[in-house]
C-alpha cells in the first residue's frame, strides 16, 4: 500500500499532475496534456517509488526496500511481456509462466497483465523506458551542476515542464 500510494499520490502520478495545472500558457498546457510523453508520466511513478526508498521513507524499513525491488522485478518483466508478446510471438502460456514463476505475480494479476498487454501494446514497456530515462536525466543534471546540484530543485524544474520526452526534458533543464 505504501508503494501504491507514491507512486499513484505523494510524490506519484497525484504531485506530477498538480505540476501539470500549471503549465502556462494554456496552449501549451493543453498540448502537454493531449501530447503527454507516456515513459515521463509513468516512468515517474516508479521513479518516485525508488526515490523516496532511496531517502529513507519508513527508517529505511527493509520490507520497503525488500517490495521495491519486488516492483521493480515486475518493471522489469512487465517489458520483456509486452516486447516479447508484440514482435516475438510470445504465447499466452510463455507470458503466465514469465510473470507466475519467474517475478511471483498472481495468477489473477499474471492474466490481467496478458489482456492489457494485448490490449494496448508498448504500454507496459513505457514504465521501464520512463523509469530509465529518470534516473539518466537526474544523473545528467546532477553532473552538470556539479557541488550546485539540488535535488529538489531538478525535481521542480522537471515537474514544470510536464509530460515532455525525456531525452528532450535533460535539453530543457540545460
Amino acid at each position: 500500500m505504501q508503494h501504491l500510494t507514491i507512486h499513484e499520490a505523494m510524490p506519484g502520478h497525484y504531485v506530477q499532475l498538480e505540476y501539470a495545472n500549471d503549465v502556462q500558457p494554456k496552449s501549451r498546457r493543453l498540448l502537454r496534456v493531449v501530447f503527454g510523453n507516456g515513459p515521463y508520466i509513468e516512468g515517474w511513478g516508479v521513479y518516485a517509488q525508488q526515490l523516496m526508498t532511496d531517502e529513507g521513507y519508513l527508517n529505511n524499513d527493509r520490507g520497503l526496500r525488500l517490495t521495491l525491488l519486488k516492483q521493480l522485478l515486475r518493471v522489469i518483466a512487465n517489458t520483456i511481456l509486452d516486447i516479447r508478446l508484440q514482435t516475438m510471438g510470445m504465447t499466452e502460456q510463455q507470458a503466465l509462466d514469465l510473470m507466475i514463476n519467474d517475478t511471483y505475480q498472481e495468477k489473477e494479476e499474471a492474466t490481467a497483465k496478458v489482456q492489457r498487454a494485448q490490449l494496448s501494446s508498448c504500454q507496459l514497456a513505457m514504465y521501464f523506458a520512463g523509469w530509465k530515462g529518470w534516473l539518466q536525466d537526474r544523473e545528467q543534471h546532477k553532473q552538470r551542476k556539479g557541488a550546485a546540484f539540488s535535488l529538489r530543485e531538478f525535481h521542480e524544474q522537471a515537474l514544470k515542464e510536464s509530460g515532455v520526452p525525456l531525452p528532450t526534458l535533460d535539453r530543457l533543464l540545460q
